[in-house]
């Protein structure tokens, strides 16, 4: 049995000489928050529709609770998902939208439309028109239907996009209590690393169709975090100086760098230490990187945006 809840392999997806989505190895473990980060056109849509089955994928597979190829049909109702805009019959109420796709689903439990609203927030709407609901509203009301038929997989495809931060929070508050109280999985696409960072707790991020890099909220907030960055020559002649200090959280980075994570303050007294030790030091500095920053590093630079 893997590991993972959803793997893909190799997955590709081309439109003519275009590949939306090139050779993608994806990991989603049980349980977690993964979100999914690209600028606008890098092809998160375009994944998020072929492990929805809303697509079908040119080369690649895809792994799902344990299925895959032609056996994936069968587990379908399993994914809940919002990809673009969430289809609203606007003349009606928010329960009145929940209960047709009730019908669809065949499901009769009393109380489990009032449940779903509640998940979402969205009790008090009472008789409201969802024509009339705020963007956030919306939002969390297409969350809902996705929610029907119990999802063990929850897909959201850019939910935050073009909400104003009341609208976000609500959101993300929601996210954050399914994957708590109904220990969901929940993979969520955005362009805004600084948002999704606030609930994320594994990340995948997407340019060109081609996933660069997965790491953990843990490893990215290492990489971004506040530090003591040493250029020396000789990296591995530093590392009884930290060890003697003490210091424990450091990252020897490549030939010429180290990375401190601790102790900030002591800059000074390192930088005596190492020179005490003939350690030659070339630059000792204090750093930290913005989310953003180190995206767009990442993908490319702020000249591609």
């Amino acid at each position: 049995m893997s590991e993972y809840l959803l793997s893909t392999r190799g997955l590709t997806k081309q439109y003519g000489r275009q590949k939306a989505v090139n050779q993608v190895d994806l990991h989603i473990k049980k349980g977690a928050i993964y979100g999914f980060i690209g600028r606008n056109g890098a092809g998160k849509t375009t994944f998020l529709k072929m492990i929805s089955g809303l697509a079908r994928p040119t080369s690649g597979e895809i792994e799902m609770f344990g299925y895959k190829g032609s056996e994936l049909s069968q587990i379908r109702s399993r994914i809940g998902c919002l990809i673009e805009a969430p289809g609203l019959y606007g003349n009606m109420t928010a329960e009145d939208n929940l209960n047709i796709k009730c019908k669809l689903f065949g499901i009769k439990k009393p109380g489990y439309v009032e449940e779903i609203l509640k998940i979402v927030g969205l009790e008090q709407a009472g008789k409201k028109k969802t024509k009339h609901f705020s963007l956030g509203m919306k939002q969390r009301l297409g969350i809902g239907l996705a929610l029907v038929g119990e999802p063990d997989l929850l897909v959201l495809d850019e939910p935050i996009n073009g909400l104003d931060p009341q609208g976000i929070v609500e959101v993300r508050d929601t996210i954050l209590r399914l994957q708590q109280e109904r220990h969901m999985t929940i993979i969520i696409s955005s362009h805004i690393l600084e948002e999704l960072s606030k609930i994320a707790t594994h990340y995948g991020i997407i340019h060109n169709g081609t996933l660069l890099q997965e790491l953990t909220s843990e490893e990215l907030m290492q990489r971004c975090s506040e530090r003591i960055e040493l250029t020396l020559q000789y990296p591995d002649t530093a590392v009884p100086v930290l060890d003697s200090m003490g210091f424990t959280n450091y990252q020897v980075v490549d030939q010429n760098h180290i990375h401190v994570f601790e102790r900030l303050s002591e800059s000074a007294q390192l930088n005596q230490a190492l020179v005490k030790a003939d350690v030659l030091v070339q630059e000792i500095t204090i750093n930290n990187e913005e989310l953003e920053t180190y995206f767009l590093n990442l993908t490319g630079g702020a000249q591609n945006a």
